[in-house]
């Protein structure tokens, strides 16, 4: 069944820059990103914000090209550009007709490498960033979550937050920006991806090209302390003045590219992902205590957590975590039976099919692979993993790496919130 999917190729050039691509034929679109492996963990407690600040600034202007032209020119070749920054990476991207991704990626690679960061740019968009945090601070489910990032990664590169602070994104000076982008934005961090009907000697030929100026090196990551672990077995709460309490609870992990990571997709889907799932189908269906449940995988190269969400009532807040704790459990304890397992697969093997129809998706796909595993992944090679798993083995994965584990567990709401699982 699988024979036929797309397969991935990468080729390496000879500044070190990544090139990966996954042809699938008869699409009209095409998916372009730039990737820089660098972002929170590359940051001095100086410059916090400073990756996904730069983020903004490469959309306003080169030597060629101001602001408005960038977007002029994305626009009259009918292409759509954005971009992201996680902790781990900033992503730049773009989404146009395949017959059109020479001159998208043009631009993309002019942002990437020319972008002059004017200082007015930089003082207009300083105070777009600290709007930006003011959002999240008050938009209480992104609140909870970079709360519970920080406090789960606490004392680890990965603790601090993306936005950065108001104090540091109001005092960070430009000079410093652009010393952090030339000290980061280097050719051996960088990925090239496409995914769509491309060719990908002619993919890699154009970035050979477009990037062969981009000075060379491999950013440098700041690495927890030796014998770090995650904050587990702690609850934090933060009060206000709402209807309802939401909150995170974590276990951790193995990082990127272990040896459970096809069995804790299995897991994953029967605990928390859809309207089967355990968590929905107890908190939700069974006891009316969310409307929203669900659990998520956070991974890195050098860590990971399991994270559930729910939202809550005040009153029945610490009943949810109970319940949310006691269905982790039962994977150590009972065995999943073999119908729930080959639907689970199913499940996730046709998410996985259905995907290939998004470029958008698959870009992303393929450079976070090669970032995290060292190469891409093919799909063909992810769902022959995923059919070989079975209910024995992810009772053991979850009985090594979950049981007796304390999650720990942040909330925002009314009242003193919720503590860890009785």
């Amino acid at each position: 069944m699988n024979q036929n999917l797309p397969a991935v190729h990468l080729t390496t050039l000879p500044n070190g820059i990544r090139v990966v691509t996954q042809r699938v034929p008869h699409m009209q679109g095409a998916a372009i990103g730039i990737r820089i492996d660098s972002s929170t963990r590359n940051e001095t407690r100086d410059s916090g914000g400073a990756s996904h600040f730069i983020e903004h600034l490469l959309f306003k202007g080169t030597p060629s090209r101001s602001a408005d032209e960038i977007m002029d020119d994305f626009n009259r070749i009918g292409a759509r550009a954005n971009a992201y920054t996680s902790q781990e990476e900033v992503f730049f991207y773009a989404i146009s007709l395949a017959s059109v991704i020479a001159p998208t990626f043009e631009i993309l690679a002019d942002m990437y490498l020319n972008a002059t960061m004017p200082h007015a740019e930089v003082e207009k968009e300083r105070g777009v960033v600290l709007q930006e945090i003011s959002m999240n601070s008050d938009t209480p489910g992104r609140f909870i979550y970079n709360q519970f990032h920080q406090g789960f990664w606490r004392n680890h590169p990965l603790g601090t937050p993306i936005l950065g602070t108001a104090e540091t994104i109001s005092s960070i000076p430009r000079d410093r920006l652009l010393e952090h982008k030339f000290t980061n934005y280097l050719s051996g961090g960088t990925i090239v991806s496409v995914a769509g009907d491309v060719e990908h000697e002619r993919i890699a030929d154009l970035a050979h090209r477009l990037l062969s100026s981009l000075p060379t090196g491999i950013p440098a990551s700041s690495v927890a302390e030796p014998g770090w672990q995650p904050s587990v077995a702690e609850s934090a709460h933060y009060e206000r003045p709402m209807e309802q309490t939401l909150f995170y609870m974590g276990y951790p992990l193995p990082p990127a590219g272990n040896e459970h990571r096809h069995k804790l997709a299995v897991f994953n889907q029967i605990l928390g992902s859809g309207m089967n799932s355990r968590l929905f189908r107890e908190v939700r269906e069974r006891r009316s205590l969310a409307y929203t449940v669900y659990s998520m995988m956070s991974t890195y190269t050098d860590t990971a957590g399991l994270m559930i969400h729910c939202g809550t009532s005040a009153e029945r807040a610490q009943e949810a975590v109970d319940v949310c704790h006691a269905e982790v459990m039962r994977f150590c304890e009972e065995r999943v039976t073999d119908d729930v397992m080959e639907a689970a697969k199913e499940q996730i093997r046709s998410n996985r099919l259905m995907a290939l129809d998004d470029v958008e998706t698959q870009v992303r796909r393929i450079s976070n692979t090669t970032s995290l595993l060292g190469a891409p992944e093919a799909i063909a090679d992810s769902l022959e993993a995923l059919a070989a798993v079975n209910a024995d083995e992810v009772r053991e994965m979850a009985q090594k790496l979950l049981a007796n584990v304390v999650p720990r567990v942040e909330s925002v709401g009314p009242g003193k919130g919720p503590k860890e699982p009785r």
